[in-house]
């Protein structure tokens, strides 16, 4: 669970309106299976989740966030957003901080960042998912990184806290594409990213392309890379990254909703995995190192990524230079 700023652990209440208010259809997309939902939350049904949710989160010193994600929030009327505003709103004295929120950057105008202001809301996130306008065409994004950057300063101007999502491996991206899309992700100073690799999903355009030979996802291996090398671009840029993968819920997993791509169950994992794997063998060539011990003191929270899942990361290096890790905890 991730802590606050304060040290307090933070919590989300999500709340998944799938594909609501949203008028475009991208290749990637089936926002039913990747949120598992097939009928709408309504007003009335997202008071009755709050409810359910609170009663199980017990602890009483922590910061409690409603989100409203699945879907392009701020392309509801503007009336049935506030009619979620005001449900959302009357739980502000049971530990609740704020609201946040996910939508596209061609929903924001003054208009809305106004009712948002009114009820609380502490964060938008946008949908990027590329910085290139040629990719985000080919996708059926129906808008341009220029309309991003537009977005994302209205929304840092009024002083609502700027979330920016983006994905690796779309149709017509390449390896070098995720990384510029990272380094001008950057460039616009969000609060916090999420970082998706792209999978092909049953009934989306992308499922055609796959199977006509026009797109070809990327390996776990390559996903897994490339992710890792935006993580530590972003670390190293004080944007904190608060998921890496999709939430691996039964619905997207199930009745073979995934018809190919980089999916894993513990994606994010794999990458903070490959990240101590780059670190450890950029020092090893370095060194010249061959058919040794390589000896790492390390926490104990830092052992299994170190080690890799299933100890991949110990049997690359000894597969490949002969060098055996030896972990000594601190």
């Amino acid at each position: 669970m991730p802590l606050s700023k304060r040290g307090r652990k933070k919590y989300n209440i999500p709340l998944f309106i799938p594909h609501e208010g949203c008028g475009h259809d991208c290749v990637f997309c089936n926002q039913r299976k990747i949120t598992g939902l097939q009928t709408s939350v309504t007003p009335e049904k997202a008071g009755d989740e709050i409810t359910e949710i609170l009663g199980t989160i017990k602890n009483p010193d922590c910061d409690i966030e409603i989100a409203f994600f699945g879907g392009s929030f701020t392309g509801l009327d503007i009336g049935l957003q506030r009619r979620f505003f005001e449900v959302a709103s009357a739980f502000k004295d049971e530990r609740i901080r704020g609201i946040r929120l996910s939508t596209r950057p061609d929903y924001i105008n003054k208009r809305v960042l106004e009712q948002c202001l009114e009820f609380g809301v502490k964060t938008i996130e946008l949908g990027v998912q590329s910085a290139s306008d040629r990719v985000l065409e080919m996708n059926r994004r129906g808008h341009t990184f220029a309309q991003v950057e537009t977005a994302a300063r209205m929304i840092k101007s009024a002083g609502i806290d700027l979330g920016l999502q983006m994905m690796v491996g779309m149709y017509g991206s390449d390896p070098a594409e995720d990384i510029e899309t990272c380094r001008r992700i950057i460039g616009l100073e969000p609060a916090c990213t999420r970082i998706y690799p792209t999978l092909v999903l049953k009934d989306t355009l992308l499922e055609q392309l796959y199977k006509s030979g026009q797109y070809e996802p990327y390996s776990l291996g390559r996903a897994v890379g490339v992710s890792a090398e935006i993580l530590s671009m972003f670390r190293k840029s004080g944007v904190e990254v608060i998921r890496v993968g999709l939430y691996p819920g039964e619905d997207l997993r199930s009745d073979g909703n995934i018809v190919s791509g980089p999916f894993h169950p513990a994606f994010g994992e794999l990458v903070e995995n490959r990240i101590y794997r780059n670190k450890i063998e950029a020092d090893i060539i370095n060194q010249g190192l061959k058919n040794c011990e390589y000896e790492i003191s390390a926490k104990p929270s830092e052992t299994s990524k170190i080690i890799g899942q299933k100890g991949a990361n110990r049997e690359y290096f000894k597969q490949k230079y002969g060098v055996k890790l030896c972990l000594k905890q601190i």
